[in-house]
């Protein structure tokens, strides 16, 4: 894995889409492989630990979506300053940005902690079993979230210098752990403790470490986009202010999103356990199936940034015309492919005929909306490349909890279940057609992000 400091500001627009993109797919990938995995061997505890690891799992993205910001606000502005060819200051920032993280980190946990079973309850997760498991499971991931924290805020830094390789094959290595240890902590196997859902917790964080220790290492070695050597170890609070500027509606749109997950969950959660597998099972598989659109809207980012930092616009432009043609064609396909064979899916997961049976109807008003899933993502990200990460949020709210949670409690009423995924799917479609609209009025084109500073290379 060596040095890579990647100049966006040149070459083929496609070619460098696709070189960045194809890696952070691949990550997604493997990423999601491993859960769909973990849910495949937590599923085998049956519908209460599907649950209880589903409900769990949206709780703590909705505490991860304030860690996004950190991350988003840093790759802006590295990339950015990396485009002005400003390499110190592009350094100080990623160093700013990983001290907030780890501060944060310590702020959630103490918070978060004993709040854990009170979370569950607000969702109105009262099954005894699912709430004895879920807060199990969110015990020991708040306790070393900071694992989860910084890998985020690495793996932007490293996509803001071109680099989509390194976190990739860290990514690999750190899956490759967790997946070994799953069943081995899940289910007691060759003298490790039998420890079920916290088992599964427990391979999720070790496997994150070791991955954040790979790339801090990177980072130190000069083997990574920035060096973390010559940067000064104190705290620099006008620039922590900056990133948070930047990110604060970036972490608002991930929360608005995932508050109205938990809304769906609230509005979902008294139709019974093995309603709430299925939506989870569903949702598992609508996350693996943005990867490709998260992968695309990821690599556009920084060449956005990088373009617009080197004060070429029109070039920004056409590289997210290009991104946001290549990711809707994809994932539309793929919705296809969802939408004809939806129970081959679903059985994956469980062979509970009753979770099989929802979890179909489900997909079949989802799938449809995946292509507007691809506007939203990548014109959401095209925007946050060119420092507008207020419009994305506002355009989250709207549509997610505005349109999206209102319908489904609306309809709920009226309709029963199919009102939620109706619902859903109908939020989708105004968020992704209202990125457009906002995207196509160019306001973006005219913020500035790089400012004269002290560092220079």
């Amino acid at each position: 894995m060596k040095k890579a400091r990647g100049d966006l500001t040149q070459g083929s627009l496609l070619r460098h889409l696709l070189r960045l993109a194809g890696p952070i797919i691949l990550s997604y990938i493997l990423q999601e492989a491993f859960n769909i995995v973990d849910m495949i061997f937590v599923g085998r505890l049956g519908a209460g630990a599907i649950a209880a690891v589903g409900v769990s799992g949206n709780l703590i993205r909705l505490i991860g979506v304030f860690s996004l910001g950190i991350s988003t606000g840093s790759g802006i502005m590295v990339a950015q300053y990396l485009g002005a060819r400003n390499l110190a200051q592009a350094e100080h920032i990623a160093m700013q940005s990983i001290l907030l993280t780890v501060f944060f980190s310590i702020g959630v946990t103490l918070i978060g902690y004993p709040l854990a079973e009170q979370g569950l309850l607000a969702v109105r997760m009262t099954d005894p079993e699912v709430l004895r498991l879920g807060t199990t499971y969110m015990h020991i991931i708040l306790a070393g979230i900071s694992t989860m924290f910084v890998s985020m805020t690495l793996g932007s830094i490293f996509r803001a210098g071109g680099d989509t390789i390194t976190p990739m094959i860290v990514l690999i290595f750190s899956t490759l752990i967790n997946i070994t240890l799953d069943p081995l902590l899940i289910f007691g196997l060759w003298g490790f403790p039998k420890l079920g859902v916290a088992g599964s917790a427990y391979a999720t964080l070790i496997g994150r470490g070791a991955g954040v220790i790979i790339l801090l290492y990177l980072c130190w070695a000069g083997r990574a986009p920035i060096s973390l050597r010559r940067v000064q170890y104190q705290v620099d609070l006008v620039e922590m202010l900056d990133i948070l500027r930047l990110g604060v509606y970036s972490s608002m749109q991930g929360f608005w999103r995932h508050f109205s997950r938990l809304g769906f969950l609230w509005v979902i959660g008294p139709y019974g356990k093995t309603v709430v597998a299925a939506y989870t099972i569903c949702m598992r598989l609508r996350i693996l199936v943005m990867n490709p659109g998260f992968g695309i809207a990821n690599a556009v980012t920084p060449l956005v940034g990088q373009n617009l930092g080197a004060n070429q616009i029109e070039r920004a432009e056409k590289s997210t015309r290009v991104a946001n043609l290549l990711g809707t064609v994809i994932m539309a396909a793929i919705g296809v492919v969802f939408l004809a064979f939806p129970q081959i899916f679903i059985r994956i997961f469980t062979t509970e005929t009753a979770v099989i049976e929802t979890g179909i109807l489900y997909l079949r008003f989802l799938a449809p909306t995946f292509g507007f899933i691809a506007f939203s993502l990548i014109l959401g990200r095209a925007l946050n490349g060119a420092g507008d990460t207020f419009s994305p949020m506002v355009i989250t709210l709207a549509a997610q909890v505005g349109v999206g949670l209102g319908l489904v409690i609306l309809l709920s009423h009226f309709i029963g279940l199919n009102g939620v995924w109706l619902g859903i799917a109908l939020s989708n479609v105004v968020q992704g057609t209202a990125m457009w609209c906002w995207y196509r009025t160019g306001r973006w084109k005219t913020i500035k992000l790089v400012r004269k500073r002290t560092k220079t290379v």
